[in-house]
């Protein structure tokens, strides 16, 4: 009899560990990253730029599935440089007449892993540099006049000369200062560097199992609400025209005041390019404006909303602004006519000083924009004239990029993150 129950015991464990199992399925799950949606990362350490590199970095914004929080923000990513490419044109040509013959390029990064609560989770995303910031509408405030501006820029430069000696990250921007004067110098992916990067496929995130929250009953009412989403496709003032189509989608979820789901990740809107305006010559900037007129919620009835941008991600080297109706424009640098005329004046001044180059014009050679080669030159000839040469480059470097060559188009990226405010028409 007891040999019976003995061979039996085995047959009922696993019968035991059916039941327990099958009891805990419903509280285990998982949520699913789909392709393509974008990690945002910044890197945390200066690191050469040279393929096979380990990049270790963290997100700057929270990933999410539908109303979850998947990733948080500051989850750690690792990978390793994978490739690089050429900087855009522009830039090169700029390095090019500034003396910088180094063959600049931007970092490719293959990111493989995250680190996520102590458990090392294995991803497939390729990344590129981004050059964003977040850019949000300001009341137009009255021009100041030229006095103010220059006392302004000079503040602006003691400011910046004591952020550069007494601020964190000095030694990487004492580092980046001496490169910007050699001809020729090694690069790197600086610290705080940031990067967006593509889920090659999606990833699978275990998670406990949890309620959905309850639905919205009431409409967006008329104050609005404030929605971030991305930019599902390219957009740019030298390729849309009126009418074209705009899709965004929603990447963080909205709650109303009961925690009522209003709007969930992976929701879209459609809008329209009510105007754009091509960069052209003479420094004439990019024109861009589109407003989204119809939200739909996923599996949920689509609704007309009046939407236009807050905020944007966009390049600070174009100058961006965004006016009370959404309009994004590339702004002319605050300091156009300005940082010409005082190299304008620089260069007169050299030459008028004394013959043997030791007065002003020697010191004309700082703000040549030539590196250290010029300055160099400059000491070694011992001649006004040479000096006041340097001057007078940099003030029609000035010029031509100021006033003569293309303007700064508006461009956003695929993916590019943007700031709603929404109202409904219902």
């Amino acid at each position: 009899m007891m040999r019976r129950v003995f061979s039996l015991l085995p047959a009922v464990l696993l019968f035991l560990l059916c039941v327990v199992a099958k009891a805990q399925a419903p509280n285990e799950s998982g949520a699913t990253i789909d392709t393509g949606v974008p990690l945002r990362i910044q890197i945390r350490k200066t690191i050469p730029l040279a393929r096979g590199t380990v990049v270790e970095g963290f997100l700057v914004a929270p990933v999410y599935v539908r109303e979850r929080l998947v990733l948080p923000e500051g989850t750690r990513v690792t990978g390793t440089v994978q490739d690089f490419a050429p900087t855009a044109f522009k830039i090169r040509l700029q390095a090019r007449l500034d003396g910088d013959l180094t063959p600049l390029h931007e970092p490719i990064v293959h990111f493989q892993s995250l680190d996520l609560d102590g458990r090392e989770v294995a991803i497939d995303a390729v990344a590129t540099v981004s050059t964003a910031q977040p850019i949000r509408f300001t009341t137009a405030q009255k021009r100041p006049s030229l006095m103010k501006q220059a006392s302004g820029y000079v503040r602006g430069q003691i400011n910046d000369t004591k952020d550069a000696v007494f601020g964190p990250g000095r030694s990487d921007r004492a580092l980046q200062l001496l490169f910007s004067q050699l001809p020729y110098h090694p690069q790197r992916i600086w610290s705080g560097t940031r990067f967006v990067a593509d889920l090659s496929r999606p990833l699978m995130i275990p998670m406990p199992a949890a309620e959905s929250p309850e639905l919205s009953s009431s409409a967006i009412g008329p104050e609005g609400i404030s929605v971030t989403a991305r930019l599902s496709e390219r957009l740019s003032s030298e390729t849309a025209r009126k009418g074209d189509t705009v899709h965004a989608i929603v990447t963080v979820p909205v709650f109303d005041d009961a925690k009522h789901l209003i709007l969930a990740e992976g929701d879209s809107l459609d809008g329209t390019v009510l105007q754009s305006k091509h960069s052209r010559s003479f420094g004439r900037n990019g024109q861009l404006r589109f407003v989204f007129q119809t939200l739909k919620p996923l599996n949920r009835e689509a609704k007309p909303v009046s939407a236009v941008i807050s905020g944007v991600d966009g390049s600070k080297s174009d100058n961006l602004s965004i006016d009370n109706e959404g309009g994004v424009k590339a702004s002319a640098d605050k300091n156009r006519f300005l940082a010409p005329a005082l190299l304008g004046v620089l260069a007169v001044a050299g030459h008028d000083r004394d013959r043997d180059g030791n007065g002003l014009g020697r010191q004309t050679v700082a703000a040549n924009g030539f590196g250290v080669v010029a300055r160099i030159v400059a000491l070694t000839v011992n001649d006004r004239n040479v000096a006041t040469g340097f001057g007078a480059y940099a003030f029609a470097k000035s010029i031509y990029f100021r006033f003569l060559s293309q303007g700064h188009p508006v461009e956003f990226p695929k993916n590019t993150q943007v700031e709603l405010k929404v109202i409904s028409h219902q």
